[in-house]
C-alpha cells in the first residue's frame, strides 16, 4: 500500500505567478514549484518545478509549457534535467470526456524506443 502525505509549506498567488511549495512521501520528497501565465485567458504557461528526494539526495528540475490551441484542445510538453521529454495532446470530446494522446523519450538515449499512449475517459 502506497502512503501518501502532502503539507503545504509555501504558496504565492498573483494575477500571472503561481509559486508553491510542498512536502510529500512522509517528509521525505521536497518540491518546489512555479508557474507563469503568459496571457490573461491563462491559455498559456510556462511551469518550472525542482524537486529533491532527501534520502537519496537525487535532485530533478523540470521545465514545461501549455498551449491552448482552441476551447477543446491543449498541448502539454515537458523537459527534465535527466533528459526525459513528455508531452500530450488533449482534445475534449465533450464536457468531462476526454481523448489524450501522450509521447515520451529520453533525449539522451536516442537509441532506445520511445513509449506512446492513447488513453480515453469518457462521462456518460
Amino acid at each position: 500500500m502506497r502512503s501518501f502525505c502532502q503539507a503545504r509549506i509555501l504558496a504565492l498567488h498573483s494575477a500571472c505567478l503561481i509559486t508553491n511549495q510542498a512536502r510529500a512521501n512522509k517528509g521525505d520528497l521536497l518540491t518546489a514549484s512555479c508557474v507563469l501565465y503568459l496571457n490573461k485567458q491563462k491559455k498559456h504557461a510556462a511551469v518550472v518545478e525542482f524537486t529533491q528526494k532527501l534520502s537519496t539526495k537525487r535532485n530533478t528540475l523540470t521545465v514545461g509549457g501549455s498551449y491552448a490551441v482552441d476551447h477543446q484542445t491543449v498541448v502539454k510538453a515537458r523537459l527534465d534535467d535527466h533528459g526525459e521529454f513528455k508531452t500530450v495532446l488533449q482534445y475534449n470530446v465533450r464536457p468531462k470526456s476526454c481523448l489524450a494522446i501522450s509521447g515520451e523519450f529520453n533525449t539522451k538515449a536516442l537509441d532506445k524506443i520511445p513509449k506512446i499512449g492513447l488513453a480515453l475517459s469518457l462521462v456518460l
